[in-house]
């Protein structure tokens, strides 16, 4: 294998201890959602390496495991320790490990009211009032502003009693025309010959790069090549291929906030339609017309998912060749595509399984 792991504590990111015998089936990351994952350990024996302190660094909700690349000894993905389980076995089961962003989902918003203010100020002021701080400590994230500026102008206003979680107000606000993408990567640093791993909320009107203009992406996938599997899929079920479109918010009375319906022009198909609330906070019709509108964009051409896993020794390789957000390239010969199935697409996440051979998935955007 060519990753490992490390425990942190959560509320100071202080590596705590190597867990080189820590077992884990997969590992993910998805542009503005958490994953999720198991794990297992082996307690301290002859036979292996776990450390004595292994109680504390696998101690639910106070330590976060993290995997790093043994060739850039990096961090790639982190995980807050949910649940411990153990049995009659010489295995601990970490069971219900959440990415970092997850956390946002245990933290709600006060009363907070933002006029005209840049998009990505408005995430960078929430997760410094409710993410990193706290009645009892926060989790020490640094806002990442891939903009630069504060971003596009918005108005929101937020309240206690709306019970709202930092995770579904950065939802909301992500989900609208020109709304800021944001994910979660991590940072390592020295400091007084101690390690810190930290997480890194990254914001901005775009996560990731794309090539310069007449260059082919800096990753490329291709079969016969680097991929082991691939799939690709053409769904209009559910609310796939929708060809009108409705956003609205919680209704009063007999009467509530609605966008107009946003119909997709098709000489095909007759009338598919697909209603959703975006936020059951939302008064502002405006606001569910670009919710209505972004919708429409996602998913009005049908659902087309593609698939691709790769050798990670073969690949390139995450966090040096690509990273989440950035457009990357395949190259596919199989039967179905006798003549080459070839373009460019934004991975939007990743999927790592780990195993004797390790398999790379980036998962690419609809």
């Amino acid at each position: 294998m060519a990753y490992t792991w490390v425990a942190c504590e959560a509320r100071t990111g202080l590596v705590i201890a190597d867990l080189p015998d820590l077992s884990c089936g997969k590992v993910s990351a998805s542009i503005g959602a958490f994953t999720t994952t198991s794990a297992a350990l082996p307690y301290p024996g002859p036979d292996n390496a776990s450390p004595e302190n292994w109680e504390r660094a696998t101690q639910g909700g106070a330590s976060y495991l993290v995997l790093l690349d043994d060739v850039t000894d990096q961090p790639v993905q982190g995980y807050l320790i949910g649940k411990r389980v153990a049995d009659e076995t010489p295995m601990l089961s970490l069971q219900n490990l959440v990415s970092l962003e997850a956390y946002f989902d245990r933290r709600f918003i006060g009363d907070k009211t933002f006029t005209q203010t840049g998009q990505n100020a408005i995430v960078a002021a929430i997760v410094a009032a409710y993410v990193a701080a706290g009645s009892n400590g926060g989790i020490p994230f640094r806002v990442l502003n891939l903009d630069g500026g504060p971003g596009a102008l918005r108005d929101r206003t937020y309240t206690d009693i709306s019970d709202k979680t930092v995770y579904s107000v950065l939802t909301e606000i992500m989900g609208v025309i020109g709304g800021p993408e944001w994910t979660v990567t991590w940072e390592s640093k020295y400091v007084g010959g101690q390690r810190f791993i930290t997480p890194v909320l990254q914001v901005g009107a775009r996560i990731g790069v794309d090539p310069l203009a007449g260059l082919a992406p800096a990753a490329t996938f291709d079969m016969p090549g680097n991929l082991t599997e691939f799939t690709y899929s053409e769904d209009w079920t559910a609310q796939g291929g929708a060809t009108d479109i409705l956003a609205t918010s919680t209704a009063s009375a007999d009467s509530r906030p609605q966008s107009t319906h946003v119909v997709v022009a098709d000489s095909s198909r007759p009338t598919l339609e697909w209603r959703f609330t975006p936020s059951t906070s939302i008064t502002d019709v405006a606001t569910l017309q670009q919710h209505a509108t972004s919708e429409a964009a996602i998913i009005g051409g049908g659902v087309n998912a593609l698939t691709l896993t790769a050798d990670v020794e073969d690949a390139p390789r995450l966090g040096v060749d690509w990273s989440i957000g950035d457009t990357i390239g395949w190259d596919i010969t199989t039967p179905r595509f006798s003549n080459g199935f070839r373009g460019t697409a934004r991975a939007v996440g990743w999927e790592l399984t780990l195993a004797d051979v390790d398999l790379i998935a980036p998962i690419i955007a609809q």
